[in-house]
């Protein structure tokens, strides 16, 4: 089985019973907070993903980083995860919960990347705009990249929308490249 199904069958049990026992925001921003550790830590990783290190082990180690600092249920469903050896579908699972969380507040994410920081006013008004669209509420992540020297990226879901100039000079580079490679044609001989 997939790596994604298989994420999405234990996010979606785990959402469930978070919204049984009314604690969705909670599961959501543990799993969130962990996946972060993890990704961050290559010794955590490496440690949590060693097929010879045993579950009991790696539950120990964990056990201590977090420190009582996650809920009992996030807790136990990580070491489910390791007693079933699938621990390295944390960072999917985590994303997938966040995105059947996200669904059920009927949110939102979008990130939208700029060659310099947008003002609040902007941030506000594209968040109405992308409402508007999606008829969603929208959380919108901002990042800075300068090598996009003016415009801005735009990805909502799965779609990206590309206004930067540093994309319209490539597409300009680019057909200049298609029309030069072209035989030229002599002119006036018949």
């Amino acid at each position: 089985m997939l790596n994604g199904a298989l994420a999405h069958r234990y996010a979606q049990a785990l959402f469930e019973l978070a919204i049984e026992m009314s604690v969705l925001d909670q599961i959501d921003k543990e799993l969130h907070d962990l996946a972060e550790i993890v990704a961050q830590n290559s010794e955590l990783k490496v440690l949590l993903n060693h097929p010879n290190i045993e579950a009991e082990t790696k539950k120990k180690v964990l056990a201590k980083i977090l420190d009582d600092t996650v809920s009992d249920m996030t807790s136990h469903f990580v070491y489910l995860l390791i007693d079933r050896r699938r621990q390295n579908l944390l960072s999917l699972v985590q994303r997938e919960f966040a995105r059947l969380a996200n669904e059920a507040r009927n949110l939102i994410e979008a990130k939208v990347t700029s060659a310099t920081a947008l003002t609040p006013a902007q941030e506000e008004k594209l968040k109405e705009m992308i409402a508007r669209s999606t008829g969603k509420n929208v959380r919108l992540l901002s990042e800075v990249n300068p090598t996009l020297i003016g415009g801005a990226k735009l990805q909502v879901g799965d779609r990206v929308m590309d206004g930067s100039i540093t994309t319209a000079l490539s597409k300009i580079r680019d057909e200049l490249k298609k029309t030069s490679l072209k035989p030229q044609q002599e002119v006036g001989v018949n």
